[in-house]
């Protein structure tokens, strides 16, 4: 049940993202060599390598804090906790491990990350855009921006609204499910 409910966060967390993704304009494949060496720039002024793991902190700490929240708030892992409070030290060491995971990957996988946001920034601006973004980045707004925008995950506003969104997910979840049953079991 709790891996259920956390392949459903997950899922609910990545539903926005990939619907954004299917409506992002076309974008060429093929990168222009100058384009990307000016991205990777912008890429290491908005993503300095000495904040860069605090930045991955803050979005870790606001994804994992939705989480907690939302599990916590699951009717389900509730009544479990009620019928055995135990289960509630067992459900936080499994969030803990998740976060832990998460973190993990994030900054073993962020070379990975930061080439693939070059290479899409690339593809979306110009030289003298990107010159213009790298610009504003190293005002001190710019500056404040970069330190501060890695912690809105954390907002309170900004993880109710993430809440919500993961509670109609998985309110959606079981009758999905059963649908997907009934197609797999039709090929039979």
């Amino acid at each position: 049940m709790i891996r259920a409910a956390a392949l459903l966060i997950a899922a609910a967390t990545l539903a926005p993202l990939s619907a954004k993704a299917q409506t992002a304009p076309a974008v060429s494949a093929e990168v222009d060599p100058a384009r990307l060496a000016e991205a990777r720039k912008l890429i290491d002024i908005m993503m300095p390598a000495a904040l860069r793991e605090q930045m991955i902190d803050g979005i870790v700490a606001g994804i994992g804090q939705t989480m907690t929240q939302t599990l916590l708030n699951d009717s389900d892992i509730k009544k479990l906790i009620e019928e055995k409070p135990a289960a509630r030290d067992i459900v936080m060491r499994f969030l803990e491990r998740q976060q832990q995971y998460t973190r993990e990957q994030m900054l073993a996988n962020l070379p990975g990350m930061l080439e693939a946001m070059a290479r899409a920034y690339a593809r979306r601006f110009t030289v003298a855009q990107m010159r213009e973004m790298g610009a504003f980045f190293a005002t001190p707004t710019g500056q404040l921006y970069i330190a501060q925008s890695s912690t809105i995950f954390s907002d309170p506003d900004v993880t109710t609204w993430m809440q919500q969104l993961m509670r109609r997910s998985m309110d959606r979840m079981p009758g999905e499910a059963t649908s997907l049953r009934r197609e797999l079991e039709a090929l039979d």
